[in-house]
Formats: C-alpha cells, sequence, structure tokens
C-alpha cells in the first residue's frame, strides 16, 4: 500500500467527483481511479459503489476513511519529527516504541523532550514489546518505550536495564454513543442480547491486558467476539463506526471522548492502569542517551 493511494482516496472522497479530486491532486482522472482501485486490491474491499451516480463511499469506504485519515495525519508527524534538522557531530538516537505508543505518546513526548534539550536526532522502530525487548539486549537499539503492567512485567535485569515511569495510561472500555450520547453497548452485556466485541489480536500485549482486566472483575461478560487487530488504531475506527465495544488506551482516544463520538462503556471497575516506561541499557556509552536520561531524571526529582 502506497501514501499516495490513501491520499487520493481521501481527496476522493472530500471532492465528491473523480474529475475534481483529480485536479486537486494534479493526476489524470485514470491515474487516480488506477490508484483507487489499487488502494481496493490492496485491502480487499471495494471502496467506492461505481452503480451510484457521482461518488459514494461503501460501508467499508465510510469505516476505511476515519482510519485512513487518521493514519496519514500520524504518519504526517512521525515523518515531520524524524526528519527534523540533522546536527553535525550530534549521536542519532535509536529508540524502539511499540506501535500504540509511537502513534500516539512518544510524537508528544519527542516534542517535549526537544524543547528541554534542543535538536535530538533520532530513529524511531515500531515494535512488538518481545522484539523491542530483545533488541535493547542486543544493542540494537538505545531506548525502549513500552506499556507495563504490574501482572504482565517485561522480564528485563532491572540492574542492567534501569527505566523510568514517563507517564500513567488507562485502558478503557468504548463505545460509539446513540443519538442521546449513551453508549451503543454497555458492559456486561446480557444474555439475550451479547455485546459485539472487538479485540486484539491473541498474543499481543493490550489483548493479554483486557484478558486480565475480565478476569479481576470476576463478572461474567456476555459477549460475541466479532473482530480482532493487532492495530489499536483500527479498532478505534471500528468503535466509532458503532461495530461494538472495545477498550483502548486513553491516550489513543483522548480526542475522540472530547468530541463526544466516544464514550464510556462501563464504569471504572472495567478500566486497567498502564505505566508508560522508559528502558535503556545500563552500559550504553551514548552521551546523547545520557543526557536524555539525565534530564528525565532531573524532571523526575522536581515532581517528588
Amino acid at each position: 500500500m502506497q501514501i499516495k493511494w490513501i491520499e487520493d482516496f481521501l481527496s476522493l472522497s472530500e471532492a465528491g467527483a473523480f474529475s475534481r479530486a483529480a485536479g486537486s491532486r494534479n493526476v489524470s482522472q485514470p491515474t487516480l481511479s488506477r490508484h483507487i482501485q489499487s488502494l481496493e486490491d490492496w485491502l480487499g474491499a471495494e471502496l467506492i459503489d461505481r452503480r451510484s451516480q457521482g461518488v459514494t463511499l461503501t460501508p467499508a469506504g465510510r469505516l476505511f476513511r476515519n482510519f485512513a485519515a487518521d493514519m496519514l495525519r500520524r504518519t504526517y508527524e512521525m515523518r515531520t519529527i524524524l526528519r527534523g534538522q540533522t546536527m553535525v557531530g550530534m549521536d542519532t538516537v535509536r529508540f524502539s516504541v511499540t506501535h500504540t505508543l509511537a502513534s500516539t505518546f512518544f510524537p508528544r513526548w519527542l516534542k517535549q523532550l526537544k524543547t528541554a534539550l534542543g535538536p535530538v536526532t533520532v530513529r524511531v522502530g515500531a515494535v512488538n514489546i518481545q522484539d523491542g525487548a530483545a533488541a535493547l539486549i542486543e544493542g540494537v537499539t538505545d531506548l525502549l518505550l513500552i506499556y507495563h503492567h504490574p501482572q504482565l512485567p517485561v522480564l528485563l535485569d532491572p540492574t542492567r536495564y534501569p527505566h523510568l515511569v514517563l507517564a500513567n495510561d488507562r485502558m478503557l472500555p468504548l463505545s460509539a454513543p446513540d443519538e442521546k450520547g449513551r453508549p451503543l453497548y454497555k458492559l456486561p452485556g446480557k444474555p439475550e442480547a451479547a455485546v459485539p466485541f472487538l479485540a486484539y489480536s491473541p498474543g499481543t500485549y493490550l489483548a493479554h491486558v483486557v484478558e486480565m482486566i475480565l478476569l479481576s472483575v470476576g463478572q461474567r461478560c456476555y459477549f460475541e467476539r466479532s473482530f480482532d487487530t493487532h492495530m489499536a488504531l483500527a479498532l478505534k475506527a471500528m468503535v466509532i463506526d458503532g461495530h461494538g465495544l472495545g477498550w483502548l488506551p486513553e491516550s489513543c482516544a483522548e480526542r475522540e471522548i472530547s468530541e463526544g463520538k466516544l464514550v464510556p462503556a462501563g464504569i471504572s471497575q472495567w478500566n486497567g492502569i498502564l505505566e508508560v516506561r522508559l528502558y535503556r541499557a545500563a552500559e550504553s556509552n551514548s552521551v546523547t542517551v545520557d543526557k536524555i536520561w539525565a534530564s528525565l531524571l532531573s524532571s523526575e526529582s522536581k515532581h517528588l
């Protein structure tokens, strides 16, 4: 999949006509049509209803539009951060960041870090937690940014791989609202009306977190698992469009919650608390990593 296909699709959905969208994108109409067809082929879904006059999105197209706009905005943000201005003689800091944090917490946090330290040249890899921990141990990354819960620990030797807690995040059960602002789907569901459950793929860290929450509550839920994904942004798009109930990190959904597009689907007992942790190798000889760590320690001590 190419970024320009997504840009073309969003331009088309906004313009409402292939000719106007092609003009705004400075491409020919046949080229735009080929890009949309390529995107549909890659996704395995029809996005445009070609049987209607003008441009009408299919249900899949409406769902993908929300996800595509968010993904494109995050991609632009990340590109801006990563490109930056290269400083001569400055070490590049290699970050391994879990997928969800890479598109939510990390861009804002890095901006704050640059405000405190000045320009920092970074290279970022989006990873799952296990691969990120392995990268830190093998010395192919300098800093590891991940979620942590005491019942789901990352097994890193604290003497060799110290950590700092940068923030707390909450896992919240969320639903799209009805016309009165109430959740379309609410925990724990009923035997005669099972809740459509939008889940994380088995084996992912957030899937384990949700399972831990469900076990800790100790109350039976009436779910009908109807979707799973390893991407929090994809799950969020499904929840927004009313396909069911799902758990999301608050940092991933704070804008949609404030705008009323997402509402809590249960009381606080269904929430979970996660730490956002930054790990480093104690034996690292990077001067820039040492500066970052010292700045964070100083900031932490001011808040004690």
